[in-house]
C-alpha cells in the first residue's frame, strides 16, 4: 500500500461523524411518526439506509 493508498484519518472521522448525524436525523424524522411498537424496526433499516450510502459513497471514492 503506497503513502497516497493510506486513507486519512481527519476525513475518515469526519465521514464517520456526518454519517451519525444522518442516521440520528432520520431517526428523530420517522420515529416523530411512527407507533413504539414500530421503533425497532425503523431504526433498523434507517440504519441498513445509511451503511449503504456510505459504502456507496467509498466506492465512488476510489
Amino acid at each position: 500500500m503506497t503513502e497516497q493508498d493510506k486513507p486519512d484519518p481527519a476525513r475518515e472521522a469526519l465521514t464517520t461523524e456526518l454519517i451519525r448525524r444522518e442516521a440520528l436525523r432520520r431517526a428523530a424524522t420517522e420515529l416523530a411518526r411512527t407507533a413504539p411498537g414500530g421503533v425497532e424496526s425503523v431504526l433498523a433499516r434507517i440504519s441498513a439506509e445509511v451503511t449503504a450510502e456510505a459504502a456507496k459513497g467509498k466506492k465512488a471514492e476510489r
